[in-house]
C-alpha cells in the first residue's frame, strides 16, 4: 500500500488569534465596539469543545495517517457543560489549545476528548436545549460569557446577512453572463489560502458536497471574476455561507473580484470541472496538489 503523501493531507484548522485578543480588549474596556469586535471573529473562527464520547461497547478506533480518528456510527457524543454560581448552564469553547489545555490542568477529571465547532453550532445547539443558557468561551481567569439573548441576535443577523449575499452573488452572475458572452475558465496560479481555507471549513459540514474546483472566470475577455463549482445539490444556504466564508479575503484584495458558485449540473459547471482539479474532497478535506506553491 503506497504511503500518503503529507502534501496531500488535510490541513488542521487554523485557529484565529484575534479572538484572545479581542476578549482580553473587551475586558480592559467594556463597550459595545470591543464586544462587537470579538462576534465578528467568532463568527468565522473554530472553536474547540470539550465531549464525552460513549462508543456504545464498540472498540476504540485508531487514528488514521493524518492523525484524524473515524468514530463509529453508534457512537454518542455528548457535549460537556458547566454550570454558574447562579445554577445557569453553559457550553464551552476554547479558542485554541493552550485554552484547552490551561482548563485541563485545572480540571484533573475533565473531558479529555475534543472536537471542533463553529459559531452555528453552538447556536443551533443552545436553540434546541431548552437548558443552555449560553456560551462560555475560554473557561478561566480569562473567560467570557454569552448569554443565550445575544447569540440569538447574532445568529439571526448572520443568516439575514448571508441570504442578502447570495441573493447579491445570485444579481452578479445574472448581470455577467448573458447569450452570446464568451465565457473563458482558466485555473488560477495559485489558490489563494485565505480563501479556499475557510471556504473548505464550511463545505465540511457539508455531506452532500463530493468535491470542489476553482477558476478565473474572464467574460468577454475582460471582466475577471472566480467561479466556485460545487459537485453536489443546488442548496442556497450553503452557497451563502460559502460566500460568507470567502467575502474577508473577496474583500481585503486591492483589486476587487466577486465569487460566483454554481453547481455541477449545469453547464458552465461542467465547464469549470474539465481539465480541472478538485480544491476540496469530501473526507479529506483540502486537497494539496504536489506542485502548489504553498
Amino acid at each position: 500500500m503506497p504511503e500518503q503523501n503529507e502534501k496531500n493531507l488535510p490541513k488542521a484548522p487554523a485557529f484565529n488569534p484575534k479572538v484572545k485578543e479581542t476578549i482580553a480588549a473587551f475586558k480592559e474596556n467594556n463597550n459595545p465596539k470591543n464586544l462587537n469586535d470579538i462576534l465578528n471573529e467568532l463568527v468565522r473562527s473554530p472553536l474547540l469543545a470539550p465531549a464525552v464520547f460513549d462508543l456504545q461497547g464498540q472498540p476504540a478506533p485508531k487514528p488514521e495517517a493524518d492523525g484524524r480518528v473515524q468514530l463509529p456510527k453508534e457512537t454518542k457524543i455528548s457535549l460537556v457543560m458547566v454550570t454558574s454560581p447562579e445554577g445557569k448552564r453553559y457550553y464551552l469553547g476554547f479558542s485554541d489549545w493552550d485554552a484547552v489545555h490551561e482548563w485541563q490542568k485545572a480540571q484533573p477529571k475533565a473531558a479529555q476528548q475534543i472536537i471542533l465547532l463553529r459559531f452555528d453550532d453552538y447556536a443551533n445547539m443552545i436553540a434546541k436545549n431548552a437548558e443552555a443558557s449560553g456560551l462560555v468561551i475560554n473557561p478561566g481567569d480569562n473567560s467570557l460569557r454569552l448569554e443565550r439573548p445575544l447569540i440569538e441576535s447574532v445568529k439571526k443577523t448572520k443568516d439575514e446577512v448571508s441570504q442578502k449575499i447570495a441573493a447579491q452573488l445570485a444579481e452578479q452572475q445574472a448581470r455577467r453572463i448573458h447569450p452570446g458572452d464568451k465565457v473563458t475558465l482558466v485555473e488560477p496560479s495559485i489558490l489563494p489560502d485565505a480563501m479556499i481555507d475557510p471556504v473548505c471549513a464550511v463545505l465540511a459540514d457539508a455531506p452532500g458536497v463530493g468535491s470542489a474546483y476553482l477558476s478565473v472566470m474572464i467574460v468577454n475577455g475582460d471582466a475577471r471574476s472566480y467561479l466556485l463549482v460545487l459537485d453536489g445539490p443546488k442548496d442556497e444556504k450553503l452557497f451563502a455561507s460559502v460566500a460568507q466564508a470567502a467575502r474577508p479575503y473577496l474583500l481585503s484584495r486591492e483589486k476587487k473580484m466577486d465569487l460566483n458558485i454554481t453547481t455541477s449540473i449545469s453547464p458552465l459547471g461542467q465547464q469549470g470541472m474539465q481539465g480541472s482539479e478538485p480544491f476540496y474532497r469530501k473526507g479529506i478535506g483540502r486537497v494539496i496538489e504536489e506542485d502548489d506553491d504553498e
